[in-house]
């Protein structure tokens, strides 16, 4: 798995689409993709999960632990490229369930770039590689 994280409009699926030679119609959106029995319902042949952010946010208003989260997405394939925004930076939401918000897409986070193969950051359309295959040799 590859994550691919950085601010809102930065270019994170154009890059990525181009970057792995992928097209629009394999990328599953988060804000619309659903759950159930344990796993995620990913469209047949999605190779990106662009707006994890937004999943993120809709399993949290269902009630959702971190662990049940990390248990969803522990099923994605190898390969799948994992798209997030940033949420953590910029003024500390007053609202406690802001806050719990950044917190699990921080901690969800973590966990993907732990086990991924790749972790780049997207800045202005430009990647920065955090982690790489041939990194971690």
């Amino acid at each position: 798995m590859y994550l691919v994280i950085g601010g809102s409009h930065q270019g994170k699926l154009v890059w990525a689409l181009q970057e792995f030679s992928l097209k629009q119609e394999q990328v599953a959106d988060g804000a619309v993709l659903t759950w159930q029995n344990g796993a995620l319902e990913l469209p047949a042949g999605a190779a990106v999960l662009d707006d994890l952010e937004a999943l993120l946010a809709r399993m949290q208003q269902a009630g959702l632990a971190q662990q049940e989260i990390n248990a969803l997405l522990a099923g994605l394939p190898e390969d799948m490229v994992v798209i997030c925004d940033e949420v953590g930076l910029g003024l500390v939401p007053v609202e406690a369930a802001g806050r719990a918000y950044r917190e699990i897409v921080g901690r969800v986070c973590c966990d993907l770039a732990a086990r991924a193969r790749g972790v780049i950051r997207i800045y202005c359309g430009m990647p920065q590689v955090l982690k790489s295959e041939k990194s971690e040799k």
